[in-house]
């Protein structure tokens, strides 16, 4: 029977190693000796799962489910948007971590973070209503302590492929943790510079966010460093090319 590492599960299936524990720990997953590796049958399980996750259905309302032998019910990512607007209004801020922390650990980082962390950055960013700003900052204190400390237990292990993530403009400030975060779903060790850096020896993956639109000059400096080979490729919402501001000249 074929064996697959844990590296090659993810790689296929687009999970996390977290995801993995924690599925098998509950029992959503055959059991066996994972030691060796993971077998065909887990890994059509495990495939299986990242198509119920990909809904927003958490590891509790998929497991009610294989008890009672039913169809999965799930409030999906309104769901679980709702739970973390609760936190950051009621919660302490060990709570609305902790709380993050078991949705991170639950679906897959692309799911995660496209379907239920960037929805509801705008959603925060958009609020006008009373405490939001207190909501926003909240919530983005905790993004930036989930992204600090994957980068931090990423640099740890030094078979993980390193990128660069450079922020050349953001549309708000929580979107590049976000980005962090998301990479580091994908078993990447990142770094994160808001800085020109011309010296990025030692990363296989240079990252040039564009979230509010490129400079003329910024484009050209990429599309140089990408004719001399370098790993270097934009990424971001907005990549379109920004004009300068054309100072007004006084009438004499």
């Amino acid at each position: 029977m074929t064996l697959h590492t844990t590296d090659s599960v993810c790689a296929i299936t687009g999970s996390q190693p977290a995801n993995l524990r924690r599925w098998y720990r509950s029992g959503l997953i055959t059991r066996s000796d994972i030691q060796q590796g993971w077998n065909d049958v887990q890994l059509g399980e495990i495939q299986s799962m990242m198509q119920v996750t990909a809904s927003g259905a958490t590891q509790n309302e998929i497991s009610q489910a294989h008890l009672e032998a039913r169809a999965v019910n799930t409030a999906g990512w309104m769901g679980r948007k709702g739970d973390l607007i609760w936190q950051l209004e009621y919660g302490s801020d060990r709570s609305l971590y902790r709380e993050l922390r078991t949705l991170a650990d639950s679906f897959s980082g692309d799911d995660f973070i496209n379907s239920l962390m960037r929805p509801l950055s705008r959603w925060l960013y958009d609020d006008k209503r009373c405490g939001a700003d207190r909501r926003l900052a909240r919530f983005h204190h905790c993004v930036m302590k989930r992204a600090s400390l994957n980068m931090r237990h990423s640099a740890r292990n030094k078979a993980t492929p390193l990128v660069l993530l450079q922020a050349l403009s953001v549309a708000d400030e929580t979107e590049i943790w976000l980005e962090a975060i998301r990479l580091g779903g994908q078993g990447f060790s990142v770094d994160i510079t808001r800085f020109t850096m011309d010296a990025t020896d030692g990363y296989e993956h240079h990252m040039l966010w564009c979230g509010a639109g490129i400079s003329e000059a910024s484009h050209q400096h990429y599309h140089d460093d990408k004719a001399a080979g370098k790993p270097v490729m934009l990424c971001g919402p907005d990549r379109s090319i920004t004009k300068p501001l054309k100072r007004r000249l006084r009438s004499a």
